[in-house]
């Protein structure tokens, strides 16, 4: 009688069985597996309600540009500011220039140059670009703004031009307006919604201006360094919502106040480092007269800082200057960098603070008395 040849595929199956097989290693990873479902917590729902923006038609939240557009934005020029990248101040409406009016003037903060806004409902049309040039020719802005709902291309295209091949110095700017709400939100949550939609090219305009001037169009070496310098102080301004700008290529930093022709200042002069509210209106009388207001508080207002105040009317200027000082801070020595900035923020917060104490910025205008002598201020 023959043998029986054992079937290689049997012994296999029955090696399989024997303990600490590959087989009873798959079963124990099933099982585990099936143990780690059956206790797996139960789905959270999510952190946030994630929903749509819905447009709303602008005249639903202003009736009317001229009587309700142009006052609103005027009162929230801070919202303009945050799409131009740029600190400005807006100071009136219908501002004369000839025989027409202007919607909104105004003026950048760091330079003190004009600032010129025309808003429009609807899309762009010729008859608002050539209102546009002809309050520009009697105002002498660098900064225009056009505001409209809808921007047609041959209209961008006229702005995109004019940055191009108009004086280096003026800058074109379209922006859109528009109005959203949430989807399934209550009636009346509505934003304002501005969008940047034309813009200047800077590299451009640099070189436009070093062709003119026949030189490279690259800034100097010290001017880069006040860049570097700024660009360190400018995350520590934005968060404390200081400023829009961006790091200026100069030795000072102006910051609005939320006032015409006052500014809260930052710079590196000859004797160090100085942070100070500064009044700069074109009219000297309106800045003495403010001075004064603060000037006669000196003590209350030194002793909120908590520290030594320079009150300087600066007699030899326009201008007039609350200042704190730090003596001996050098743009060249980048090892004071992280203390003079740190003193900047500080002293600026202080400063804020003290001048809130004593009844805030004042909105003071000159009055002259009888005698013609000193200038008394009228609050």
């Amino acid at each position: 009688m023959q043998e029986e040849t054992p079937d290689p595929r049997s012994a296999s199956s029955a090696d399989s069985s024997e303990p600490g097989s590959l087989h009873d290693v798959h079963l124990a990873e099933n099982d585990a597996e099936t143990e780690l479902v059956d206790q797996a917590p139960a789905a959270e729902p999510p952190l946030v309600n994630l929903t749509r923006l819905k447009p709303v038609p602008v005249a639903t939240v202003w009736p009317t540009e001229a009587h309700h557009f142009t006052p609103w934005l005027l009162e929230n020029g801070n919202l303009l500011s945050e799409v131009l990248g740029m600190d400005i101040e807006l100071e009136s409406r219908e501002y004369r220039v000839g025989k027409f009016s202007l919607d909104i003037i105004g003026r950048e903060v760091a330079t003190g140059s004009p600032v010129i806004i025309e808003n429009q409902y609807g899309p762009t049309d010729h008859s608002h670009l050539g209102q546009i040039l002809t309050y520009a020719g009697g105002t002498k802005p660098t900064t225009v703004v056009w505001v409209a709902e809808e921007f047609r291309e041959e209209h961008r295209a006229a702005l995109e031009w004019l940055n191009t091949h108009t004086d280096p110095s003026v800058r074109f700017f379209g922006v859109r307006l528009a109005a959203v709400t949430l989807d399934g939100a209550p009636s009346g949550l509505i934003a304002p919604f501005l969008e940047l939609v034309v813009k200047p090219n800077e590299w451009e305009k640099m070189a436009v201006a070093a062709t003119s001037a026949g030189t490279t169009g690259r800034t100097t070496a010290l001017q880069e360094l006040y860049r570097e310098f700024w660009s360190q102080f400018q995350p520590l301004a934005k968060q404390r919502g200081w400023t829009n700008a961006s790091a200026p290529a100069q030795n000072w930093w102006n910051m609005p106040t939320g006032l015409s022709g006052a500014t809260w200042s930052v710079s590196l002069a000859t004797f160090g480092g100085r942070s100070e509210l500064y009044f700069q209106d074109p009219d000297p009388d309106v800045n003495l007269a403010r001075w004064s207001v603060l000037n006669r508080k000196k003590a209350e207002l030194t002793k909120a800082y908590g520290g030594e105040l320079v009150f300087d009317d600066l007699p030899n200027n326009k201008g007039c200057r609350i200042e704190a000082r730090l003596d001996g801070a050098k743009i060249a020595d980048k090892a004071q960098w992280p203390a003079v900035i740190s003193w900047m923020v500080d002293t600026q917060e202080r400063l804020r603070k003290a001048v809130h104490a004593v009844g805030g910025i004042p909105t003071a205008t000159a009055t002259v008395e009888p005698d013609g002598d000193n200038p008394m201020p009228e609050v």
